[in-house]
């Protein structure tokens, strides 16, 4: 996604003093200004341009979601840099909703246009050159009645007027990125099924014939999904931007949806997902029991997603001290299949993860000891379905335990901070009969790694 041309200051109304007439007083919080407001007064100015449209009665609106959350915030944008600002509050006794935009000009802040909507909330505001022309458009999103039926309205700035678009589309999460490469900004609208539509995701692109955003191209996405866990932008290679979906199930299982645009097809593409006719039923080798989200794991700039398998482990363990087998996959575009990248142990407890040998991979197993804070390794014996020798155990001590522990045993692998509180991730290396299985010191501090927020 490309860095904002936005300079913007968050100027954020922070405190909102009704007095007895019921007349909406601001006062504007300085901690959250990337500009400080200037000697003439710029606060006191745009509170009285806000005053001049509302009315004596009217409540500031704060946007629920993105990067944008005061209810004024001013912005720079076009080849002069000209500076604006945008309001949002309610009227009418709360009940409806409108945006101001108000320009600084050489005599001081001046608005340029106000327009209503009958929606609940402010979801988000998003400042972003959609129509190419060197200036940026204000993209606002609109909570309505329906969860997760989110309205969409743009507004340009041209020639000293605002002109409002329409946007025929609803959305559950929006998404901003260029990912068909034509060098404008692309906007992806995630949409979870309802009564009346399957689960999808359609892509919108400024029309110069219609002068508005329209939907370009949409895909399905997994209707059994109903809520969006983690959503991010990435590569699927070198060449192919993308955008990630972490969603969960009803039954509380997670599954990864991968959104990319084809250039030779000029479509939308999910390949991780295979759906039925009807558009509810789908098959997708992702689904996993824990929270593991998809990331770019091994820092290559390319985005894994995550299938997970539970070791194997003799017949009468206890189900909390399985280890699970987390096999990060890339896509491979050429025939849609997933190739394994490395193979890790995932322990977000206490923050770390590790990476398996790729000659442990059916030889190793692992189990966790959660009162001592150990993940330990052993020798699978697969044959008699029974663990082995050890291999390793990794640690994870509080600053008074460590201490008091035997450094002699341990190999120190982080000194960090996990909820609020230091702590120490060491090893214990275990030399076996199995010489090809057993770790150096310098293999352990390669494997064992921290989970990156």
């Amino acid at each position: 996604m490309k860095k904002s041309k936005l300079i913007i200051s968050a100027l954020c109304c922070i405190l909102l003093v009704l007095s007895a007439s019921g007349c909406a007083d601001v006062s504007f919080g300085e901690q959250m200004l990337l500009r400080p407001p200037r000697a003439t007064g710029d606060k006191a100015e745009i509170q009285t341009v806000i005053k001049e449209q509302a009315g004596s009665d009217y409540m500031l609106k704060y946007p629920q979601q993105g990067e944008y959350r005061s209810a004024v915030t001013i912005f720079e944008t076009g080849q002069k840099k000209n500076e604006y600002a945008v309001a949002l509050y309610s009227t009418e006794n709360n009940t409806k909703l409108n945006i101001s935009v108000i320009a600084h000009e050489s005599d001081g802040w001046k608005c340029l246009g106000s327009y209503n909507n009958t929606s609940t909330g402010v979801d988000r505001i998003i400042f972003e050159d959609l129509n190419n022309d060197g200036s940026d458009e204000i993209l606002v999103g609109w909570t309505t009645y329906n969860a997760g039926q989110n309205s969409l309205t743009a507004y340009s700035i041209e020639n000293n007027t605002v002109r409002e678009m329409t946007i025929d589309e609803t959305y559950t999460e929006i998404v901003v990125s260029d990912i068909t490469q034509d060098k404008s900004e692309d906007i992806i609208l995630l949409s979870l099924r309802n009564d009346q539509t399957p689960s999808s995701a359609r892509l919108l692109q400024y029309s110069e014939q219609e002068k508005r955003l329209i939907g370009k191209f949409s895909i399905s996405l997994d209707s059994g999904v109903t809520s969006f866990v983690n959503i991010q932008c990435g590569n699927l290679d070198k060449n192919t931007p993308c955008v990630i979906i972490d969603g969960s199930k009803n039954n509380g299982q997670l599954t990864t949806q991968v959104i990319y645009f084809d250039p030779k097809l000029k479509q939308l593409l999910n390949p991780l997902v295979s759906q039925n006719g009807d558009g509810t039923s789908v098959m997708n080798s992702t689904t996993r029991k824990n929270t593991v989200t998809a990331r770019d794991i091994n820092g290559d700039g390319i985005v894994e997603v995550p299938v997970v398998s539970q070791m194997p482990a003799p017949p009468d363990t206890d189900a909390g001290s399985l280890c699970s087998l987390t096999s990060w996959k890339q896509i491979d575009l050429s025939d849609g299949s997933l190739k394994t990248v490395i193979n890790t142990v995932m322990n977000y407890t206490d923050g770390y993860y590790v990476i398996m040998p790729q000659n442990w991979s059916t030889n190793v197993t692992g189990i966790t000891d959660a009162e001592n804070r150990e993940t330990n390794f052993y020798i699978w014996d697969g044959e008699n379905s029974s663990v082995g020798e050890e291999l390793l155990s990794i640690c994870r001590f509080t600053n008074s335990e460590w201490d008091k522990a035997d450094k002699k045993k341990y190999v120190m692998l982080a000194d960090v901070e996990l909820n609020g509180t230091e702590v120490i991730i060491a090893g214990q290396i275990f030399k076996t009969k199995n010489k090809d299985l057993n770790l150096s010191v310098s293999d352990v501090r390669t494997s064992v790694c921290l989970i990156a927020e």
